[in-house]
């Protein structure tokens, strides 16, 4: 992996958090050796991937491409379900405070409906709960063997049939780093919820990516949020900010786990003044990591970690 922080250039894209064209390039290579420009926002810190795909080559590659490339997994069967279950444990351990009776419920990347399913386990009939999945594959397998409410599509292009302030809480689980544009998204996830809603999110952390580098910026990863810039992301979009919290996974702090509240209109405090990542300390945090990764063997402890979570 290439990694040179120190050249500025003009942008084929500008920041999608701070709307800035400059940058800082970081690295030009991706998982697997791929062709992928990586940079550092220098206005906001923001670690992410110029060129970004566009909207139409997005969604091409979400329902057709993604879960075949990723996981081999085009045509889902109840065994690649049971393996998601150990998958979701951590993000539905996070949620069960808000699982109350009648909740209404909306997850977007649901897939094939593990962690959807769950939800409905804890509360039972009294909640509804929809999910919105683009791959045609894993949306049929929810709908069909899971009996589970799934739209095939991505969020925006199925938005305009959910009704607007209807959820009480919406849900996504390491799907927000994989939009075209977070922003929209999340001013879009705020017309659905109802007053107060929650919207609870988890991403992997540009601050322990618990990975080589090599490996953690691939082309599925259009963005890598720290707690700065994904507090700012909402704050930008109107929510209030409840918490963001570093949580372990295969590694110490490597999920970034946050709850955003829709506020009423009284309630919203447009900030004064952002708070950013210094992009010349993200780039020298991102190295540090890749060299105490490589130290302490840490990838060989992340798979004993992966496999014991695995049979638990």
């Amino acid at each position: 992996m290439k990694s040179n922080s120190t050249t500025t250039q003009e942008p084929q894209q500008v920041c999608d958090l701070c709307g800035s064209g400059q940058h800082q390039v970081f690295a030009t290579k991706g998982r697997g050796g791929s062709k992928l420009t990586t940079v550092i926002c220098n206005e906001c810190g923001m670690v992410y991937t110029n060129p970004r795909p566009t909207e139409r080559e997005n969604a091409e590659f979400y329902h057709k491409n993604y879960w075949g490339a990723y996981k081999n997994q085009s045509m889902p069967d109840e065994r690649f379900f049971q393996r998601r279950l150990p998958k979701i444990r951590p993000m539905l351990t996070q949620l069960r405070p808000y699982l109350k009776p009648g909740v209404r419920v909306l997850e977007i990347g649901c897939s094939v409906g593990a962690l959807l399913w769950s939800m409905k386990e804890v509360v039972g009939s009294t909640g509804q709960f929809t999910g919105i999945e683009p791959h045609g594959g894993h949306a049929q397998f929810a709908r069909e063997k899971k009996g589970l409410d799934v739209h095939n599509g991505l969020l925006e292009e199925v938005s305009h049939k959910l009704k607007a302030g209807s959820f009480d809480l919406v849900v996504m689980n390491h799907v927000l780093e994989h939009t075209v544009s977070p922003t929209a998204t999340l001013l879009t996830i705020k017309k659905l919820l109802k007053p107060h809603g929650l919207y609870v999110v988890e991403v992997p952390n540009a601050e322990a990516p618990g990975s080589r580098l090599s490996h953690f910026f691939h082309v599925a990863h259009h963005y890598c949020f720290s707690p700065r810039t994904l507090q700012r992301l909402a704050q930008k979009t109107g929510f209030k900010v409840k918490r963001v919290d570093e949580l372990e996974g295969d590694l110490p702090k490597t999920r970034l786990n946050a709850v955003f509240e829709k506020p009423v209109a009284a309630e919203v405090d447009v900030p004064t003044k952002f708070i950013r990542d210094d992009p010349n300390e993200r780039a020298e945090a991102l190295r540090r990591y890749e060299r105490w990764y490589w130290i302490t063997a840490a990838s060989f402890r992340k798979k004993i970690t992966h496999w014991r979570r695995q049979r638990t």
